[in-house]
């Protein structure tokens, strides 16, 4: 509460909009004003409501510096979505002559951090907080939020059913396998919540129903896209391995539920994120080969081929099979940078 003006920053889906309530109506209760709708003013921002939002924070700063006010302020101001905004700065620049212990509580949340966060830091008495999915509260919240549904059903109908603890055990380690995979492709800020998962049906063709339609119909979409973004941006930076391999390769609900020609779990092709001619560890270090239809007219990929080609030369010579190997896995790794 010393802060009175907090960000609450993180990917989508982690309970910041949720937390944020949360923390509006902890404040209310000490602030020791009743809980009514005029306590607590919420403003959803879109790409649209910049210029609009700029000057309710503006209007509420004059206010909060007359002498004489008679108007009676909001508690707290939540800001929803601020990651639609161009520039927090601007934005919050009428907040500059407002005096401190007038002005209203702001909560605020947005989907990732921004540039400017600097500067609110600095100019604006804002502290930013962390919703992270690597991070605790949230890592583990997916894990504790199913248990304890179990546990609900379990004493509703005094049973326990040992095929649905696996699959409740499960479900938080397929979330952090599509995450970690995010991360290498892309980064954390396109990390999934734990909010898609928390309508995990507590029975077991229920769940199974449920995670193939989420997997086929939520997931997969997602990933393409943020894979494909990533790729844009960063490049390729780790050999490409489909996240339904494991999903498969773990997969809790025994083959005998599987109904017969029933929907199938859907794989990530490398060609369908832009991985076309991608190679994966294992083929990297037994052939080195690069298609000559990829490197022709190019001759930024033709110096780079006479390079590999020599350091080829040269390891055969003075390297035993072993460093030579891992020597063109590094070069191969460039390579696939440069593409």
């Amino acid at each position: 509460m010393e802060h009175h003006r907090i960000i609450l920053s993180g990917p989508s889906g982690t309970g910041k909009t949720y937390l944020a309530n949360k923390l509006a109506e902890y404040v209310i209760t000490k602030s020791g004003r009743k809980k009514t709708e005029d306590a607590i003013a919420t403003f959803n921002v879109d790409h649209k409501s910049s210029k609009e939002l700029q000057q309710y924070l503006a209007s509420l700063a004059e206010q909060c510096s007359a002498d004489n006010n008679g108007a009676e302020l909001p508690v707290v101001i939540i800001l929803d979505n601020l990651h639609h905004v161009g520039s927090l700065s601007d934005i919050f620049n009428g907040f500059l002559n407002c005096k401190y212990n007038k002005c209203p509580y702001i909560i605020g949340t947005m989907n990732q951090g921004v540039s400017s966060s600097p500067n609110l830091e600095l100019h604006h008495n804002f502290r930013w907080v962390l919703c992270a999915n690597h991070t605790e509260p949230v890592k583990s919240f997916l894990g504790r939020y199913l248990r304890r549904k179990l546990i609900e059903v379990e004493i509703e109908r005094n049973i326990r059913n040992n095929d649905l603890v696996k699959i409740i055990d499960w479900i938080p380690k397929a979330w952090h396998h599509l995450n970690s995979f995010l991360e290498t492709h892309s980064s954390s800020d396109v990390t999934i919540g734990p909010r898609l998962f928390l309508s995990c049906p507590m029975d077991v063709e229920g769940s199974r129903v449920w995670f193939m339609d989420l997997w086929n119909y939520s997931l997969v979409p997602y990933i393409l896209e943020a894979v494909r973004e990533g790729l844009q941006m960063y490049g390729k930076r780790a050999p490409w391995e489909d996240p339904s391999k494991w999903v498969l390769e773990t997969y809790p609900w025994s083959s005998a539920s599987l109904p017969q020609g029933g929907p199938a779990l859907l794989q990530l092709r490398p060609e369908d994120v832009g991985y076309e001619g991608c190679i994966s560890t294992k083929e990297a270090t037994t052939s080195k080969h690069i298609p000559q239809t990829d490197t022709e007219g190019d001759p930024l990929m033709n110096m780079l081929m006479k390079l590999q080609e020599a350091a080829n030369y040269s390891g055969t010579q003075s390297c035993d099979s072993d460093s030579t190997s891992h020597h063109e896995d590094n070069l191969d790794s460039s390579l696939e940078s440069t593409l």
